[in-house]
């Protein structure tokens, strides 16, 4: 098995992450700061606020994953896990956020 590594990968890393939360932290803030928007198909903080929460979290298994079994002679297992975590998270935020607003849409009047 080959595999590509370099140098400055631990900085690469810590970059990303570092970006990738203040990201997280900024959608957190958008969400906190439109949470009394009045019309109901606009009011979507509760649900992105936990669309954050379940990011964040399978982010975390994720990565913890990644680098616990980094160099391991069990190579498909990160790949299988960070392929359920990846599936999971955006099937659940497409879910949280389109959902209600499907069914807000179909409700009569």
């Amino acid at each position: 098995m080959y595999q590509c590594t370099c140098r400055y990968k631990t900085y690469f890393l810590a970059f990303v992450f570092t970006y990738k939360g203040l990201l997280l932290l900024f959608g957190i803030f958008l969400a906190w700061e439109t949470r009394n928007v009045a019309i109901p198909a606009l009011n979507d903080s509760k649900y992105i606020g936990m669309s954050v929460y379940n990011v964040f979290v399978l982010s975390i298994i994720g990565a913890s994953v990644s680098l616990a079994f980094q160099g391991s002679v069990h190579y498909e297992a990160p790949y299988a896990i960070l392929s359920i975590c990846l599936i999971m998270s955006t099937s659940v935020t497409l879910l949280l956020v389109f959902v209600p607003k499907v069914r807000i849409l179909n409700v009569p009047n």
